[in-house]
């Protein structure tokens, strides 16, 4: 476990503030605001599409007929607890002795919980950075 496994793992959470913070640089630097609709219109256009975007993620997302609330639950934190168990299984598999491990799966388990982990709390974070607009 040396400094590939935390690069790995720790690297890609702070991705999406680096990104914005050179979107930000040339922003400033051209004086055009980068991603942001120019006028009133088209910020409209934008947030209908938004709107009709997330009226279509949730008829998708809703199930049919009546379910039991522990099956809703479930769903509701199924990829949560899938990126919990990949984690557990990382963090065990790191703590086994050398004599049993392999580079490449422990190449492969890091490289995944990092990027689980910038699921789980980076985008969490760019959002807060960026005012959860």
């Amino acid at each position: 476990m040396g400094i590939e496994t935390i690069l790995a793992t720790v690297l890609p959470a702070f991705i999406p503030g680096i990104v914005d913070g050179v979107k930000m640089i040339f922003s400033k630097i051209t004086g055009i605001s980068m991603g942001e609709p120019k006028s009133f219109q088209e910020r409209l256009e934008y947030e209908r599409l938004a709107i009709e975007k997330m009226k279509a993620l949730a008829e998708l997302d809703k199930p049919y007929g009546t379910i039991a609330p522990w099956v809703s639950n479930l769903r509701a934190s199924f990829r949560y607890l899938a990126v919990g168990i990949i984690v557990i299984a990382t963090m065990i598999y790191c703590f086994l002795p050398t004599q049993y491990q392999n580079p490449v799966v422990l190449n492969f388990l890091s490289q995944l919980s990092g990027s689980l982990t910038f699921f789980i709390i980076g985008d969490r974070i760019y959002l807060g950075l960026k005012g959860s607009k």
